[in-house]
């Protein structure tokens, strides 16, 4: 669900054993079968260590977060949080309903897994940008038809990040008929916005780096 991992073991009648897992930004879980090769040593960052008698699979995992527990710790953990663009059964109407009460900023709400469960900096900066919404409006003053275009674009490009392994946020006939056909990011981590080749501003949102066109993407009044 959105960046965790939820693992269950057990027989399928009994209780399970449910391993959560948040790879950070550079998790592995790596797997050898040791009939056909040397399994290496773990290392310091290996986190977890699982051994399949039978087969010979042997895995070692490295990530920011791991933790064991029984069914509740899904249960407990996945009401923590929001809706995953990933899944089909997200439901962008509940979503909409806590973002139009909310006084934070739909850039704050992006990089909230409560809210948006999936999304990190650069997704936000360029879903962003593509729904031509400045990261500083609040949530309540959203409206639901710029909030549906920012749910749009945070589903068609997660969907494309998981099919293509990469983040790649524009489409291709739009960088060829810019003249850029290799570009790949519209404004995150640039100083020219990618589309108008204005100056893309930048500033602190919550200690991460906020980025927007503010001719493409108009500032709040």
């Amino acid at each position: 669900v959105g960046k965790n991992l939820f693992c269950f073991f057990g027989p399928l009648a009994g209780p399970l054993a449910v391993v959560h897992v948040h790879f950070g930004m550079a998790g592995v879980w790596a797997v050898f079968d040791s009939n056909r090769e040397e399994v290496p040593p773990t290392t310091s960052t290996t986190r977890l260590c699982l051994e399949h008698a039978d087969s010979g699979l042997v895995s070692h995992l490295s990530a920011m977060t791991v933790n064991l527990g029984d069914e509740k710790l899904f249960s407990t953990k996945k009401a923590s949080l929001g809706e995953d663009p990933l899944r089909d059964d997200a439901d962008a109407h509940v979503l909409f309903a806590k973002v139009n009460t909310s006084k934070r900023s739909i850039g704050a709400l992006l990089m909230d897994q409560a809210f948006f469960c999936g999304p990190g900096n650069i997704y936000r900066a360029e879903i962003l940008f593509k729904a031509g919404v400045h990261p500083n409006i609040l949530g309540r003053d959203l409206g639901r038809e710029r909030f549906d275009r920012v749910w749009y674009h945070t589903v068609d490009l997660l969907q494309r990040g998981f099919v293509q392994g990469s983040i790649l946020t524009v489409d291709p006939a739009e960088a060829a008929a810019l003249g850029n056909p290799r570009l790949r990011r519209y404004i995150y981590n640039s100083e020219k916005c990618g589309r108008c080749q204005g100056k893309v501003q930048s500033w602190d949102m919550s200690s991460r780096t906020c980025y927007a066109c503010p001719a493409c993407q108009p500032p709040p009044a």
